[in-house]
């Protein structure tokens, strides 16, 4: 298969854990996206949000995504809201395939509630209230995957066998 892989899913869904061992396996290159605009901007994405807003950060995550494209096939975690465009969402359906890491909101409450460095995570209302949203759209994701009680490996291993139906 030579599309990208990218991956989708809410704040921690596991896209950064799930992303370089589903990558190793495939022998693919694997990229964050969250990372790659850090290294970009000299600065971490907590410091974008606050310094120039949420606004501001989606362009620059849609530039970064779109402009710099990968020159190989490769394994792609996204940012939480990157999926949420439409563009880019357009984006990734012309280019690869979504993987959906779909984690229940009580698991990614656990998982997020002591993150300092997830901007949207600071106020719990608002952030459950994203996670309804948002998991409207990653609906439209190529292949759902459900993360709860599996390990990389297993989770890895369930994308492989939908992504060899594929091809």
């Amino acid at each position: 298969m030579d599309k990208h892989i990218y991956l989708v899913g809410f704040m921690g869904s596991g896209k950064s854990t799930i992303g370089p061992v589903l990558a190793g396996r495939m022998d693919r290159p694997f990229h964050d996206l969250d990372n790659l605009i850090e290294k970009e901007q000299e600065r971490t994405i907590s410091e974008i949000f606050d310094s120039q807003g949420e606004e501001y950060f989606r362009k620059l995550e849609s530039d970064t995504l779109v402009q710099n494209p990968p020159s190989e096939p490769c394994v792609m975690a996204l940012g939480g809201g990157t999926f949420v465009n439409r563009i880019n969402r357009d984006y990734i359906s012309k280019h690869g395939i979504s993987v959906w890491l779909k984690i229940p909101l009580n698991l990614a409450k656990r998982r997020c509630r002591n993150s300092q460095h997830r901007p949207l995570a600071r106020n719990p209302e608002q952030w459950e209230s994203l996670f309804r949203h948002r998991e409207k759209i990653y609906q439209r994701a190529d292949l759902p995957v459900d993360v709860k009680g599996k390990s990389p490996q297993q989770i890895c291993a369930e994308i492989e066998g939908h992504l060899s139906e594929i091809r």
